[in-house]
């Protein structure tokens, strides 16, 4: 995390002083005054903070004060409370309790919930405006609550909800909110939906989370950042103001990358809550606005939610076949479907430049729905064994924090967690073994990871193949996805076959010695003696094929080969 002097630097925000000359007529550098400097800095904070007042009107929130702690990152694995769990005395000193004894240490605590209402009482101009609140708030002295969790070493992260909204919006602005082409307003189950293409409501919510920062939470997670699914009906019966043609992947983006600029200066941690899903997809494949890469290159965590419950079974002539993962009721094996999932995720994290470290939300909750969707043996019961396999699997996979989600807030069972000292040895012990054996944390050695990619080039006409190749390539993450899709699938030549002659350690890498033969033009050429790197990129081993061979599969003809 950035420190707010240099964030506010950064920002053009901070008073910088002259170098000043042996003329100075005090002979003294003002930077060697701590006192004069210190000075010079709050008159520089306050006069800033004059101006946001004019520059954001009602959306404004103080910068943080230049003495703001520190805020070191925490390997967080927590559970969800709402602000009335936290205000009923008798489930919060159980909460406090279980967090003692056992390996969690984090809560997320609603700030705005999916009613648009605020837990506690805010300062903020818009916010004071729309009444947003519960009567009464369930939270009347959170700076009380925060001090309390952090004293007792809990890690705080305010969740916002962005765009569902079933009270506040729509009732007080409408015009925020997703119409209807016949009239009135979008809802889903009773929820309407704010419109993201509505940049005053990026402000608004902005606003709550520099609030929720100053108040002391050190991450804010913004959840429901996205459109209402459903999005082909959405297509017939809703429209989006001021959407003008662009995609709605943009708005969501556009949203994510202020959201990060904005709250620079607040030494808050951001984490962003997305459907599992869109690491499985590619693109916006779901048209609600969320890919992948977009929050996992603006956010300091992604937090995708993997609960099984939510792969739902596929029927093909009135029968559920298997499909995700290969099974036919993902929810009734926790432990295959959190790792396929974070398998994907991981994967889909590998190409990207300093990504968003990977934290899952995990269900704590039993899905009796699926019993009256799909019928018996559609669904298990959730409880301390299952939530540990789900723990666990990610744990497999390298990933050592988590969240679990249970709506009642109860279903968070001892057994389930071991204390804080046995969950960080085991995490550790995890990662020597992986380590020992040369294995990355899909459980794969450098040769493996060279075999897949050749694979995967290879098979590069098949379904998708082009996408394990795209996490296996090291490209120096100068190439998305759809430009390496596109340039592999242009690609003249095609890879035949090869024969690994031998793997050499060099330094943290790997290097592979094969021989590969392409075919050009119904000619085949072999490159002998091809010497390629693996290294561990994003905690995955990845590829970086020589020149000539990419040459040749582009369809040069190199002059040197070998």
């Amino acid at each position: 995390m950035l420190l707010i002097a240099a964030a506010l630097f950064a920002a053009g925000c901070l008073w910088a002083s002259p170098v000043t000359g042996p003329d100075d007529p005090n002979g003294k550098d003002p930077a060697e005054d701590p006192a004069e400097e210190a000075r010079r800095r709050q008159e520089e904070w306050e006069r800033r903070n004059e101006e946001m007042k004019i520059e954001l009107g009602k959306y404004y929130v103080p910068l943080p004060p230049l003495d703001h702690p520190e805020n070191p990152p925490v390997k967080a694995r927590g559970i969800f409370f709402t602000g009335h769990s936290i205000a009923f005395t008798e489930r919060y000193r159980r909460m406090l309790k279980l967090l003692e004894e056992t390996e969690l240490n984090a809560v997320v605590i609603d700030i705005k919930d999916d009613k648009g209402r605020m837990s506690y009482r805010s300062e903020i101009e818009a916010v004071n405006e729309l009444d947003a609140y519960y009567q009464p708030v369930p939270l009347p002295d959170i700076k009380a609550i925060l001090e309390e969790l952090h004293d007792r070493g809990i890690y705080t992260i305010g969740r916002i909800v962005v765009y569902r909204d079933s009270d506040i919006l729509p009732a007080k602005r409408p015009e925020w909110c997703i119409p209807r082409k016949d009239g009135g307003l979008y809802r889903d189950a009773g929820f309407a939906y704010g419109n993201p293409f509505i940049e005053e409501l990026w402000d608004y919510n902005i606003a709550i989370a520099k609030e929720a920062a100053l108040l002391g939470f050190r991450e804010i997670q913004f959840d429901y950042i996205r459109f209402p699914d459903k999005a082909a009906y959405m297509e017939q019966v809703a429209y989006y103001p001021g959407r003008d043609g662009r995609p709605k992947a943009e708005a969501i983006r556009g949203f994510v990358e202020k959201a990060r600029t904005e709250l620079a200066p607040y030494n808050v941690y951001v984490s962003y809550d997305v459907f599992g899903v869109i690491a499985n997809s590619w693109g916006d494949n779901d048209d609600i606005g969320q890919i992948w890469e977009d929050f996992a290159a603006h956010s300091d965590y992604i937090c995708p939610m993997i609960y099984p419950s939510h792969y739902f079974p596929v029927r093909q002539g009135g029968v559920v076949v298997p499909s995700w993962f290969g099974l036919s009721f993902p929810d009734t094996k926790p432990a295959v479907t959190i790792t396929g999932a974070l398998t994907d995720a991981i994967k889909r994290n590998a190409a990207v430049e300093n990504p968003a470290i990977i934290r899952p939300w995990l269900q704590a909750f039993t899905a009796t729905w699926l019993g009256s969707m799909y019928g018996p043996g559609s669904y298990i019961t959730y409880g301390p064994a299952e939530i540990r396999a789900q723990i666990d699997a990610a744990l497999a996979l390298g990933i050592d924090e988590y969240i679990l989600w249970d709506a009642n807030n109860e279903n968070y069972p001892k057994a389930a967690f071991f204390t804080a000292a046995e969950a960080d040895q085991r995490a550790s012990q995890s990662g020597q073994k992986r380590e020992a054996k040369g294995l990355d944390c899909l459980g794969r050695s450098a040769r493996e990871a060279g075999e897949i990619y050749l694979e995967s080039i290879k098979n590069k006409g098949r379904w998708n193949a082009w996408r394990e190749a795209y996490a296996l390539q090291s490209t120096g993450f100068q190439m998305d996805g759809n430009r390496y899709r596109n340039w592999l699938n242009a690609a003249n030549g095609s890879l035949k076959e090869w024969k690994i002659t031998g793997m050499q350690p060099s330094g943290s890498a790997v290097i592979m010695e094969l021989d590969v033969t392409v075919v050009l033009h119904g000619e085949e050429t072999t490159l002998a003696g091809e010497k390629w790197r693996l290294a561990q990129e994003n905690n995955i081993w990845r590829v970086r094929p020589s020149a000539g061979f990419l040459e040749l599969l582009e369809g040069k003809r190199a002059e040197e080969q070998g």
